[in-house]
């Protein structure tokens, strides 16, 4: 399923996102970004060296399905992203399976 991640009001990228694990609402998949994203990447990448991962509690990350759906996870969204490689990878748990399939 397509989505489109956001940091408050700014849309950062676009996720091809597959279901990971099923019983706990885990979607997942690599960001591809948008020029908006630049803006953040530097700090998004510090909180991936220091802690595994950039996520809500840094900032204000919000996926919106390609049907306009808000997901609203409530084990939150995370981007990992390593200076060290190409990938950028998000990941969002405790979403409510019935909004993922249409």
């Amino acid at each position: 399923m397509k989505g489109y991640l956001y940091i408050d009001e700014k849309q950062i990228g676009e996720v091809f996102f597959t279901i990971i694990d099923e019983s706990m609402g885990v979607i997942g998949g690599d960001l591809i970004k948008n020029d908006n994203y630049q803006k953040y990447q530097t700090v998004i990448q510090k909180h991936y060296e220091e802690k595994g991962v950039s996520n809500i509690d840094d900032f204000n990350f919000r996926i919106f399905l390609d049907n306009n759906v808000e997901l609203k996870p409530e084990g939150g969204i995370s981007i990992s992203d390593s200076i060290d490689f190409d990938e950028i990878y998000v990941e969002s748990a405790g979403n409510n399976l019935s909004n993922l399939t249409d």
